[in-house]
This record gives C-alpha cells, structure tokens and sequence, in this order.
C-alpha cells in the first residue's frame, strides 16, 4: 500500500523539469489546485506522466489521486499488480492507460504495537527521483482530470520487514516502455527492480 508521497520542488533533471512546468500551465487553465512540491495525499492533484492522446509523445498532467469505487463506494488509489487486469475497471487501462507518477520519496508505516506506528520515507539508493507506475481513467470529477492509481507489489526482501507492499517501480530509462502499449503489462512488472532506502521520516 501506498498511502502518500512526496514530490520535488525543483526537479534537477532538466526534461522532468520541463514536463512538470507542462503540468503546471494544463492545471492553472483548468483552474485545479495542483500539488508542486511537499507531501502528496489521496484525492490531491498531482503532475503525472503519460502519453499524449494527440500523438502518444512523454507529456505530464494533473490528474486526481484516486477515485471513487463505482460499486463498494471506496477510495481506490492503490491496485495491485497481481490483479488489474482482471478488474473490470481497468479493462482500458492496462494497456492504454498507463502512467508514471514522479516522486522524491514515498511513504510507509510500520506498526509498532496496536496502537503506535512509525513512519518511512523510502528513496531510490542513487538519490534520483523515483517513477510510480500506476493506471489512470476517465472520470467526470468537477475539474474533468483524470484519476490515478499506484500500482503495487510484493516488497523487496531488504525492506519487508517495514511493509509488506511497496509501489511498482520503473526507472526513468524505460518510461517510455512501460507506457507502450504494445509492452506487456505483467511481463515488464515482474522485471523490474529498483533499489530503495528506507529512512525514519
């Protein structure tokens, strides 16, 4: 599970930097209160990577974090790998709707006893932004932006001990794979490995 993350103010990458300023400006049109900087909660606006549907060139937009269950009535802002393609909710999705979610750390909380937690910022080991994969509808909210879910997984064994799911990763390299198409969904998941840093946050 991934209850909340948090994002760079100034990404040092200049083409993440860029496609985050593209973000900024659809959500300023819109008039959506976008998330730039600081921690990221569930239901927030926030810049995410996708194709453009004009032409399928790397863009980034506000889209909402989670969404409303159309049958239980829950908040859906995590879905596990394991299971979306069985989810009559993302038939469209897995492969046409895929999407990145940059941060500079999520977070986790273990449970100490019943009643204390304590919480986790895990960051990628070499200090560079990490990239959430995640799947991304069509909704009819008051902005009309798309909602967003982070997929998830198993946790590394090095971090288990913390929390047993963590966020699918994808480095940067191949964010332009994974948002293909034509690469298969659970085939490029189960491949994937970035290393993580947990850190009492």
């Amino acid at each position: 599970m991934c209850g909340r993350f948090r994002i760079q103010d100034q990404p040092s990458d200049e083409k993440l930097a860029e496609l985050f300023q593209q973000a900024i400006e659809i959500s300023l049109k819109l008039g959506a209160k976008m998330v730039t900087s600081g921690d990221v909660r569930p239901t927030d606006i926030a810049p995410v990577l996708a194709p453009s549907a004009r032409n399928r060139a790397l863009g980034a937009f506000p889209m909402q974090w989670g969404f409303t269950h159309p049958k239980r009535g829950m908040l859906v802002f995590n879905t596990r790998m394991e299971t979306a393609q069985e989810r009559e909710m993302f038939a469209g999705s897995v492969n046409d709707r895929r999407c990145l979610i940059p941060a500079a750390a999520y977070y986790e909380w273990k449970k100490i006893d019943p009643k204390r937690k304590e919480r986790y910022a895990f960051k990628a080991e070499d200090g560079s932004p990490l990239f959430l994969a995640g799947l991304y509808i069509r909704t009819s909210d008051q902005h009309k932006l798309p909602c967003f879910t982070v997929l998830t997984q198993d946790a590394d064994k090095t971090i288990r001990e913390l929390h047993p799911r963590m966020p699918v990763l994808v480095p940067y390299s191949r964010a332009e794979e994974w948002l293909s198409p034509d690469t298969d969904f659970l085939g490029m998941i189960q491949n994937l490995r970035v290393p993580v840093t947990a850190e009492r946050a």
